[in-house]
C-alpha cells in the first residue's frame, strides 16, 4: 500500500469517527441549549414568587391598617355621641374626617395591590407551565444523549481501534503532517483533485476550488510515496478511483 493510501485509508476513519463525534456533539450541545432555557424559566419563576409575596405581604399590610383605622373611626364615632360641647364635637368630626380620608386613599392603594397580586399570580401559574414544559424538553434531550452515546459507543471504539492501526502504518513525518493539517483544516486534511478540462491541463482542488499545477497532478501520479499538498490551502490531494480510472483509460 503507497503512502497515499494509506493516508487516505487514515483520513477516512478519521472522517468518520469526527461524524459519529458530531452527532454526539449536537445531541449534547441541544441538551444544554434545552438545559440553558429551563434555567431561564426558573430564574423568572423565583423572581414572580419572589415578587408575589411581597405583593400579598404588602396586601395584608394595607388590609390591616384599614381595618385599624376602621376601628379608630368606630371608637371615634361612640366618643361623638358622649361629646357635652360643639367644639369637643367639632374636633372630635376633624379627627374622623382625616382618618377617613387616610382609609380611603388606603383602599385604593390596597385595590391597586389585590390587582397586582393576581397579575403576578396569572404570570407565575404562565411560567409555571412552561417550566414544566421545558423541563420535559430537557428530560428528552437529556435522553437522546444518552442514547446516542449507547449507540455509538461501539462503533466509536471499534473505528478507533482501526484509526489507530492505521495511524501506526504511516511513517512519522508525514503523520505530523497530517495532524497539523487536521488541526489547521478542522479534520479536512485531504481533497480530491477535481479535474475541470482535461484538455487545457485545468485541474483545481476540491477543498478550496482554487486551480493547482499539472505538475502537482502529475506527482499524484508517479509519485505514490509522496505527499502532495494543495498549493494554495496546503491540504494533502489525492485522485479518487473515479479520477484514476478516466486516467488509466487515457
Amino acid at each position: 500500500m503507497s503512502l497515499q493510501e494509506k493516508l487516505q485509508q487514515l483520513f477516512l476513519l478519521d472522517q468518520h469517527i469526527r461524524g459519529i463525534r458530531k452527532r454526539l456533539d449536537q445531541a449534547v450541545a441541544r441538551h444544554k441549549t434545552q438545559q440553558a432555557k429551563l434555567g431561564q424559566f426558573r430564574s423568572q419563576r423565583q423572581e414572580l414568587a419572589s415578587q408575589l409575596k411581597m405583593a400579598q405581604v404588602k396586601s395584608a399590610s394595607a388590609d390591616n391598617q384599614i381595618k385599624d383605622l376602621q376601628q379608630r373611626i368606630d371608637r371615634l364615632r361612640d366618643q361623638m355621641n358622649n361629646v357635652k360641647s360643639n367644639k369637643e364635637y367639632s374636633a372630635v368630626l376633624i379627627e374622623v374626617n382625616t382618618l377617613k380620608l387616610e382609609k380611603s386613599k388606603l383602599e385604593d392603594a390596597a385595590l391597586e395591590l389585590m390587582g397586582q397580586v393576581e397579575r403576578l399570580q396569572q404570570e407565575l401559574q404562565e411560567i409555571e407551565a412552561r417550566c414544566q414544559q421545558q423541563e420535559k424538553l430537557a428530560a428528552s434531550a437529556h435522553a437522546e444523549v444518552d442514547a446516542s452515546q449507547a449507540e455509538i459507543k461501539d462503533q466509536l471504539d471499534e473505528l478507533t481501534t482501526k484509526r489507530v492501526a492505521a495511524e501506526s502504518q504511516v511513517p512519522a513525518e508525514a503523520l505530523a503532517v497530517f495532524n497539523r493539517l487536521a488541526y489547521e483544516h478542522e479534520g479536512e486534511v485531504m481533497a480530491a483533485v477535481v479535474e475541470e478540462d482535461r484538455r487545457s491541463n485545468d485541474y483545481s482542488c476540491g477543498g478550496c476550488y482554487i486551480s493547482i499545477p499539472i505538475e502537482r497532478v502529475n506527482a499524484l501520479m508517479t509519485h505514490l510515496d509522496q505527499i502532495v499538498c494543495c498549493p494554495n490551502c496546503g491540504r494533502i490531494l489525492y485522485l479518487d478511483e473515479e479520477f484514476k480510472a478516466s486516467m488509466g483509460s487515457k
